[in-house]
């Protein structure tokens, strides 16, 4: 018995050590025309200046015109 729960133990840590510890998250990004908000996309990155680039790489996919990008 002890050694299925050593075995278990052992097996639940190597999955924990082989995860990665950087979590995505989902950002809001909006493309700011003139100073004013006026298109948003949804872009999932693990820190903001990733999710910017994908925001503005996604917005130029779609069309979308805008003088800068904000990501929250």
């Amino acid at each position: 018995m002890k050694k299925i729960i050593a075995g278990m133990a052992g097996v639940m840590f190597s999955i924990a050590a082989s995860s990665p510890s950087v979590a995505s998250m989902s950002y809001e990004c909006w493309a700011y025309v003139g100073g004013s908000p006026d298109k948003m996309v949804h872009v999932t990155a693990d820190n903001n200046s990733e999710a910017v680039a994908l925001a503005q790489k996604k917005m130029e996919d779609l069309g979308i015109k805008y003088d800068y990008v904000k990501c929250k």
